[in-house]
């Protein structure tokens, strides 16, 4: 089990290191093909139109041949996507390259929470978070793998095939370690995962943690800067601190979650992270705003992995279940953005960070959904 664990970690850390290895390189790849703001923007929504079919599409695959399965051939599809993104020398067949990266992170999404459920229905308590947490160490390794490259002036095309290689043979060495699943017993479901209605309010509550946790990764240092006056230093801080309070948080979630139950913490975390984004609104300056966002991430730090493992819980095809709560949940990070910045547009993004305290309110009043079935 210890062996199984740390195989499902280690995949866990590849999927956030690859994720992050090419958004850490965007200016130079923009640089590349010629595209302005506008036109990489439009690339990007392939990346989130990609994850939106291959959310589905891994609860399909899963259940029908396995989680260690689909997390191997995955890999090698994903390392291949990444390694395209670096080499794509057109905006065309950027466009192309991130739909297939967006496929592979959606879809290695769903197999790897799986394959935490496996392990997790082996142990006494929670587990999901901890597993989460190396997705979050993951991307931090990426971004710093990808700055180190910039620093010395390596292209994209010769830097993330190169990590793609790397990531994909660490990934698929692991995957061995994972536990067996037959595909039998994950394929007979007592009634479908779409029709539970159940689901559907795990997968709005995960909606609204992502959506304030895409706000927050997108927004924080805008607001930090134009709104509460602070340098440019000072705002990038606020971004950090959500960051590494999240990433900490994660290693001990777990634990919180076995002591006080799945309820109590959810409840909990929604009411401190709308204190936090409060704060952030209301305390005075920006060092006020970069404690409420960290208060943020500390509070959101656990949530989406409880309301994961909630899905999951008890259910003969976890795949089906985790792809529902992924693909409402994602809508989050693909709407986030936009809402928040035309709400901006209208008028400033006080008024949003407000409506992201009333979504964090809103996952506190559903933490009752989270009861056992």
């Amino acid at each position: 089990m210890a062996r199984a664990r740390s195989c499902v970690a280690v995949v866990f850390f590849v999927n956030g290191a690859m994720f992050s290895g090419w958004a850490s390189r965007v200016p130079a790849i923009a640089d590349r093909v010629g595209a302005g703001p506008a036109a990489i923007a439009i690339a990007v929504f392939g990346l989130s139109a990609g994850a939106v079919v291959g959310l589905p599409l891994a609860g399909a695959l899963v259940t029908r041949f396995g989680s260690t399965a689909v997390v191997r051939a995955v890999l090698v599809g994903y390392a291949a996507a990444l390694a395209a993104v670096g080499l794509a020398p057109t905006l065309a067949l950027l466009t192309v390259a991130l739909v297939g990266l967006g496929i592979g992170n959606g879809m290695l999404d769903v197999a790897m929470n799986t394959a935490a459920v496996e392990v997790e229905r082996r142990y006494p308590r929670q587990v999901m978070a901890a597993f989460h947490a190396q997705f979050s160490f993951g991307g931090l390794a990426g971004s710093l793998i990808g700055a180190g490259a910039a620093a010395v002036g390596a292209s994209p095309a010769a830097h993330l095939p190169v990590v793609a290689v790397v990531l994909a043979a660490i990934g698929l060495t692991a995957a061995f370690g994972l536990l067996p699943t037959s595909p039998e017993r994950e394929a007979v479901g007592r009634s479908s995962p779409r029709r539970d209605r159940r689901l559907v309010v795990l997968g709005l509550l995960v909606l609204c943690s992502l959506l304030c946790e895409g706000a927050v990764y997108d927004w924080s240092a805008v607001y930090l800067r134009d709104e509460a006056g602070g340098s440019p230093a000072v705002a990038a801080l606020g971004f950090a601190a959500f960051s590494l309070s999240m990433a900490c948080c994660r290693l001990v979630a777990d634990r919180l979650v076995d002591r006080v139950g799945r309820v109590r913490y959810v409840r909990a975390a929604g009411v401190l992270a709308a204190a936090g984004l409060a704060l952030a609104l209301l305390g005075p300056g920006a060092t006020a705003g970069v404690v409420g966002f960290g208060l943020v991430g500390l509070a959101l730090a656990g949530v989406v992995p409880t309301l994961f493992s909630a899905a999951a819980e008890g259910r003969d095809n976890p795949a089906g279940a985790i792809a529902v709560v992924s693909t409402i949940g994602y809508l989050g990070f693909l709407a986030g953005p936009a809402l928040i910045g035309g709400i901006a547009a209208v008028s400033s993004l006080r008024p949003a960070v407000a409506a992201l305290v009333v979504l964090a309110l809103a996952v506190s009043a559903g933490a009752g959904v989270l009861r056992g079935r």
